[in-house]
């Protein structure tokens, strides 16, 4: 992969993580009347892309461009 393409891919993992916590703020989360945290599984996504986006962005700009 080219760096232009690492960034794009970084990019764009990094607007599903976005969309993957609005997705987790605007229909789960909080807490219920009995005292009891809802999660769903959008929140661990979030971090697990949001984790992937930055490693390829970091890669992509460590990686050295090729002629």
């Amino acid at each position: 992969m080219t760096n232009s393409r690492l960034r794009i891919a970084g990019i764009i993992v990094l607007v599903l993580a976005g969309l993957s916590w609005l997705a987790e703020t605007t229909f789960y989360g909080g807490i219920d009347p009995n005292a009891v945290l809802q999660e769903s599984f959008f929140l661990p996504l979030t971090f697990i892309l949001a984790a992937i986006g930055i490693v390829l962005l970091g890669i992509s700009l460590v990686l050295k461009p090729r002629p």
